[in-house]
């Protein structure tokens, strides 16, 4: 088993910091998006569906049901049709949706969960070699 101090200290600087700058990345995409033009295009392309209606409860003046809505929006966008199926989303909102929005938006989403991912199993890893 390989023992993390033996490990080049960048190496293991690049280790721990990584999955927080991808994570921050896509936090901070969505966040570009929602302070931008592309949050109206978003609520606009879900027009029929029931799951941006969310923005009547919540609001859309402040930061942080702003990026609330993209991240659950985002999220809709990342397996859609669970969400057709269940009907809180309508298939015309989700095959009409701008191309490059979406492009956006997903990479968003995949960044924060790859970087939680790659977190969360270096806390592992780390746990499991004895490092304290």
């Amino acid at each position: 088993m390989i023992d993390f101090y033996s490990l080049h200290p960048y190496l293991r600087i690049t280790l721990l910091l990584a999955p927080f700058v991808i994570a921050l990345t896509g936090l901070a995409l969505g966040v570009f998006i929602a302070c931008s033009r592309h949050f109206d295009a978003m609520l606009s392309a879900f027009s029929k569906s029931t799951w941006a209606r969310q923005q009547d409860i919540l609001g859309t003046t402040s930061l942080a049901s702003r990026c609330y809505l993209v991240s659950t929006l985002s999220g809709t966008l990342l397996f859609p049709q669970y969400l057709v199926r269940k009907g809180v989303i309508d298939a015309d909102d989700i095959s009409n949706f701008p191309p490059s929005l979406r492009r956006l938006m997903l990479v968003s989403a995949w960044l924060v969960i790859v970087g939680m991912a790659w977190l969360f199993l270096m806390v592992g890893l780390l746990k499991l070699s004895g490092v304290e």
